[in-house]
């Protein structure tokens, strides 16, 4: 039953967050993302940075980094050029400021300047507020949070400066700068960069790492620009720019070697590279192109002729095969429109089968979508007209359907909640099946494990730990503490005893497997998982304890298999899956159907949860079981309130340890310790202190077990690979790719 209830609330779950992803996620990518850098004298860079987040969001989160924490030490040799060292570092970030611009009124990154409101920091707010913003700082940036929701229709503006972010060389100076970093979250549809020097240069180059289709541009001696359209989520993109060192006079991070012909030998190896992929893409899309066109010319078929246009149309424009791919795809169209029309009657026939069996909403949109792609206007018509009568057919059909779940569903749940109430009346009457408020001695022998077993219908670590101690009231275990420390043995004093399959099993554990010579340590029980084979062995034991347990009150006769139950079940799976049909059959069509969808989807989930509880309830006991766990109820309320009894009310000491164990298993030892505790404190003349021991092992014990299992079944490793991106004239053109993030800068970026 229980794993029926965790699968089907998965599948809620799954569904719920699936659903809400496609009616709420509106195209949740970052329409623009300008950035204006500006190179100062003293060798710091001034960033404006314009982000126009599309869809639904509270605000706009951004890390900006200043420090590539993984950079190697810059020595001066060649393959510090390649970016991936600290010289290349800022070293903070200053004059901060965050603001914003109204969506109709940013047209270009030119506007990026144009600040409306002025955002206020603040150390902690709430989605749905405006104008504020929260900074986290760290040693390598800054992380911005930005409360601005998208009913404002805004596009979210920072502003700060890096210092030392130039790099002088002897001859040369250099900004490297990961303009994009690889953990930004969102794709970006456009992404561009303006780079301004101090001052006019006529000798200034500038690279860019990343995709491909990035391009870069030199518009004057003093601007530089870099761009790319559609990046993708989680791909840095860098620039590097070199310069006349005489701008920046005031800079103070000197590399003291020659910088330039490191430079120009390192990025012309790039975009030698980097050619030599494009022109391999160049020839490998025209290979495809005309693969596409010859198949096209065999077999003329819509689909093909929409596929060869895709992948020319693709081409570049100097392309010299182009023109003439596009003349034969145009060749083709007369009989791509025949097969067309051919294809129409076959979809028409298929949808119209069987008195239209197989005409579905999906299908018949199909169909409508397979006709605007032709080319025969007469055709269009004559087919669209056929498409509304079948709207009209489609329309009695699905509420035929709707009928039919309505009454299945109104059916099951009728039924389901007879069968609910009775359950429910059935679980309250058991539990006050014996009518006494409390029962104070013990209704049952039954070990701690059967105890677990009947009070839960299944057997836990908890009964485990309870069993041991269990064998201590017994005095087939005994203990003793190191006077040295904390920790407790345990040592088997009956060698010969012979108890249940589950007690055997449990001072096996204690005394073949984790201890030897017939003591255990507790703190090795408790690090025993630790060791993977180790590990396994000790489930392994667990789970024979929690089978031989069940055996062991399958004797016992306190439950029994219940044909209702099994009923019930069946009724709430079929109820569930019957209502999400109903669910898409009843709003699917109408133009806001995702939300009422997933309202419905939300009642139906948490009916069925509810049905589902109440069956967990019922354990389907005997009477003989019923009863028994209805005393151990009673003894169970008589324990809870065991703090709240005079001390001459108190049973006698001698059955406390078997309290204990007893009230381990029924979850309220605490209770039952912390007065046990103040009567040993106050009258220790009466009482053996050696209960002051027990009481700091059983405190222990069951949490020492615990924790060895929970070692055992979390073993385990995690790796983490990391690589770097990286960057020939400089005088513009397209990106060079390159290893992931080594240079400085970068950072990510998201919503809220």
């Amino acid at each position: 039953m229980k794993r029926i209830k965790m699968v089907l609330i998965f599948i809620i779950a799954l569904l719920v967050v699936s659903l809400a992803n496609n009616v709420f996620a509106d195209n949740e990518t970052t329409k623009l993302l300008y950035q204006d850098i500006t190179i100062n004298e003293d060798g710091s860079i001034t960033v404006r940075e314009a982000a126009w987040l599309n869809g639904e969001y509270n605000g706009r989160l951004r890390e900006i980094d200043f420090k590539n924490t993984y950079a190697t030490t810059f020595t001066g040799i060649y393959s510090n050029f390649a970016g991936n060292t600290d010289i290349y570092n800022g070293t903070g970030m200053k004059d901060i400021k965050v603001y914003d611009i109204s969506q109709e009124n940013f047209d270009s990154i030119d506007d990026i300047e144009n600040v409306e409101t002025i955002y206020e920091e603040v150390k902690r707010a709430s989605n749905g507020k405006y104008g504020i913003y929260e900074l986290t700082e760290d040693s390598s940036g800054m992380d911005f949070k930005i409360y601005c929701p998208d009913n404002k229709n805004k596009v979210i503006c920072i502003e700060y400066t890096i210092n030392n972010a130039v790099v002088v060389h002897n001859d040369v100076a250099e900004l490297y700068w990961n303009v994009l970093g690889d953990y930004f979250e969102e794709n970006i549809q456009d992404f561009q960069v303006l780079i301004h020097l101090p001052r006019e240069d006529n000798d200034v180059r500038i690279w860019s790492h990343g995709p491909l289709t990035g391009r870069n541009e030199i518009l004057d001696s003093r601007t530089l620009y870099f761009e790319d359209k559609n990046v993708d989520n989680y791909t840095p993109e860098t620039v590097r720019v070199m310069f006349n060192k005489d701008l920046v006079p005031l800079a103070t991070k000197k590399s003291n070697v020659d910088g330039r012909e490191n430079i120009l030998k390192y990025e012309e190896m790039m975009a030698d590279t980097a050619n030599r992929d494009r022109e391999n893409e160049k020839l490998e899309l025209e290979n495809e192109a005309s693969e596409a066109v010859l198949d096209l010319e065999e077999y003329p078929s819509m689909y093909r002729y929409n596929y060869a246009l895709e992948l020319v149309n693709e081409l570049d424009e100097t392309s010299e095969e182009k023109q003439n791919f596009l003349v034969r795809i145009e060749n083709t169209k007369d009989l791509v429109n025949e097969d067309w029309k051919e294809e129409l009657e076959y979809s028409l026939e298929s949808l119209t089968d069987s008195n239209y069996m197989f005409l579905t909403r999906n299908r018949l949109d199909d169909f409508k979508e397979e006709i605007e792609e032709g080319f025969d206007v007469e055709t269009k018509e004559k087919y669209l007209d056929i498409c509304e009568k079948l709207e009209e057919i489609l329309e009695v059909k699905q509420a035929r359907i709707r009928t039919i779940l309505t009454t299945i569903v109104i059916v099951t749940n009728i039924a389901l909640g007879v069968i609910a109430i009775y359950k429910l009346i059935k679980v309250i009457n058991e539990r006050h099946k014996f009518k006494g408020n409390y029962y104070r001695d013990f209704p049952s022998e039954d070990n701690p494990n059967v105890l677990e077993y009947l009070m839960k219908r299944k057997s836990t670590n908890i009964g485990f730990s309870a069993t041991i101690l269990n064998l201590i009231n017994k005095k087939v275990i005994s203990y003793e503490k190191n006077p040295n420390n904390e920790d407790i043995i345990l040592i088997l004093e009956n060698e010969n005893y012979t108890g249940t399959s589950a007690e055997v099993i449990v001072l096996d554990v204690l005394f073949n497997m984790v201890g030897k010579d017939n003591k255990c340590n507790i703190k090795k029980l408790k690090n025993y998982g630790k060791s993977i084979n180790r590990a396994k062995r000790l489930i392994k034991k667990i789970d024979e304890f929690k089978k031989v347990t069940k055996e062991e009150v399958g004797f016992k006769e306190y439950f029994k298999e219940n044909g209702l139950s099994i009923t019930y079940t069946i009724l709430t799976s079929i109820n569930y899956v019957f209502s999400l049909f109903m669910a898409f059959g009843v709003f699917y069509g109408l133009n806001n159907y995702g939300l009422q969808v997933l309202e419905y989807l939300i009642g139906v989930s948490l009916i069925n949860i509810i049905y589902l509880i109440i069956g967990l309830k019922d354990k389907n006991r005997t009477s003989k079981g019923k009863e028994e766990y209805s005393k151990w109820l009673a003894h169970k309320r008589f324990l809870k309130d065991f703090s709240n009894f005079e001390e001459k009310d108190l049973p006698e000491i001698t059955l406390w340890e078997k309290y204990l164990v007893t009230a381990t298993v029924l979850g309220c030892a605490d209770k039952v310790e912390k007065k046990m505790k103040m009567y040993i404190t106050t009258n220790t003349s009466d009482v053996d202190t050696n209960l002051l021991i027990y009481h700091s092992i059983n405190l222990g014990i069951t949490r020492e077990l615990n924790n060895s299992v929970r070692t055992a079944i979390h073993t385990s490793s995690e790796s983490i690979s990391t690589s770097s991106y990286s960057s020939g004239g400089g005088f513009g053109g397209g990106s060079s790719g390159g290893r992931r993030t080594a240079e400085a800068g970068g950072g990510g970026g998201g919503r809220f």
